[in-house]
């Protein structure tokens, strides 16, 4: 009986996929079955994305307050 292996993974660029595929040490003859969904780029979605890379990259409440703040 053959091993079964499922695996999701989300949200990853089209760019992405061939180097995603070689880390899951997969052989390269073997016949996988694979699935695109794209997702809508809404401002909501957009802004979402921003924002996590923002917090990623050390953004906090108060640094992006002192970004912000008037100093006209």
């Amino acid at each position: 009986m053959a091993t079964v292996m499922k695996r999701t993974i989300n949200q990853i660029k089209v760019s992405e996929i061939s180097d995603v595929i070689q880390s899951m040490d997969i052989d390269r003859d073997m016949i996988i079955n694979i699935t695109i969904e794209t997702i809508e780029d809404d401002f909501l979605t957009v802004f979402d994305l921003i924002g996590k890379e923002a917090r990623d990259e050390g953004l906090t409440e108060e640094v992006l307050a002192g970004l912000l703040a008037d100093e006209s």
